[in-house]
């Protein structure tokens, strides 16, 4: 019969006061106590799973070895620039492609508006009826201003017509003559140039209310009329003429040479005044109207047409273009006869 448990054989048994001598027992190790000094892999307990990773010591930024009190983690590569840098690189960009969109939009607004105006030209030439060779170049419209008194009074006696032969004489040039006061010595009155009471083109007929003669400015628009005098104008002849709702006025500046002519129609700006009188209604007052300017010789010659009722002529227009183009066959017509009388006169 046992007195208590069987004691552990693989150790030794701890010494028991007053066997082997009087003392404790021992409670703590160190040097000296019976229990050994280190332990061997035996006396550990293993806990199965990976070892936990050893923390890294801080790395320096001289690549040593030996921490810092105030090192932090050095992250590998180049510095990130500054976010406010960023911004206004970004913002700079921005800017830079909204003003090329913007020249982009403007150039394509540009273009469509020309091709716009390309197409109504070609629309308006295309309804235009069919002049002579010799007739004006196509008249533009353009606002009119109101007309003034004039300062001859108005004349409405009836004038002769006078017939011109189809071809100029073949010794001397027509416009020759008519290029310098020496050899346009011919009366100059509103009767030689606006002769007969109705004038007739491409099946339509325009009735002649009245004539005028004047000086040259006040004729015209200031624009014009600087124009006018800077070239040394010397007289203005005007007639109006009606066809239907439709009105006119040609006007014919009397100049020295042809040089000063040609200079006036190639500097005009500005526009006749229209004539209204003799049963004629006012036109062409501070609406727009359809004006034309042309050069013969030592004349330059004008013409403003619109409607009787007041209203702006449209782009559409196809009456006041045919009373312009008439009146300036009217006037080329009368030139022509008239170098040809004074061909044959000098002839003679």
């Amino acid at each position: 019969m046992s007195n208590g448990p069987t004691p552990d054989q693989g150790t030794q048994p701890l010494p028991r006061r007053g066997v082997d001598g009087s003392g404790r027992i021992p409670t703590a190790y160190g040097p000296g106590n019976p229990v050994r000094d280190q332990l061997d892999a035996g006396h550990y307990r293993i806990r199965p799973g990976a070892p936990n990773l050893p923390i890294p010591e801080p790395q320096q930024a001289d690549g040593s070895g030996e921490p810092a009190p105030t090192a932090y983690p050095i992250r590998p590569g180049t510095p990130e620039e500054p976010a406010y840098e960023q911004f206004l690189a970004l913002s700079e960009r921005k800017e830079r492609l909204d003003r090329r969109r913007t020249r982009i939009r403007w150039g394509a607004a540009l273009v469509a508006l020309c091709c716009l105006v390309a197409v109504g030209v070609a629309l308006l030439t295309s309804s235009s009826p069919k002049k002579r060779q010799a007739a004006a170049p196509q008249p533009t419209l353009a606002p009119a201003n109101p007309t003034s008194a004039p300062t001859v009074p108005p004349s409405t006696a009836p004038t002769k017509a006078s017939d011109a032969p189809s071809t100029p004489p073949s010794a001397v040039n027509p416009v020759t003559l008519l290029s310098a006061a020496a050899t346009d010595a011919a009366p100059i009155d509103a009767a030689g140039f606006f002769p007969g009471r109705t004038v007739a083109l491409d099946k339509q007929s325009y009735t002649r209310a009245l004539t005028t003669g004047s000086a040259c400015a006040p004729a015209v628009t200031p624009q014009l009329a600087a124009v006018l005098t800077r070239n040394g104008c010397r007289t203005l002849l005007r007639a109006s003429y009606s066809g239907g709702t439709t009105a006119v006025t040609v006007g014919v500046a009397v100049f020295d040479s042809a040089a000063q002519a040609l200079a006036v129609k190639r500097q005009t700006t500005g526009n006749l005044l229209p004539l209204s009188g003799g049963g004629l209604p006012v036109f062409c007052r501070m609406v727009v109207c359809r004006l034309t300017t042309n050069a013969v010789g030592r004349y330059a010659y004008f013409t403003v047409a619109g409607y009787t009722d007041g209203k702006s002529v449209p782009v559409t227009d196809t009456s006041a273009y045919t009373a312009t183009a008439t009146m300036n066959q009217l006037v080329f017509d009368g030139l022509l006869a008239r170098a040809q009388r004074e061909a044959a006169a000098s002839a003679g």
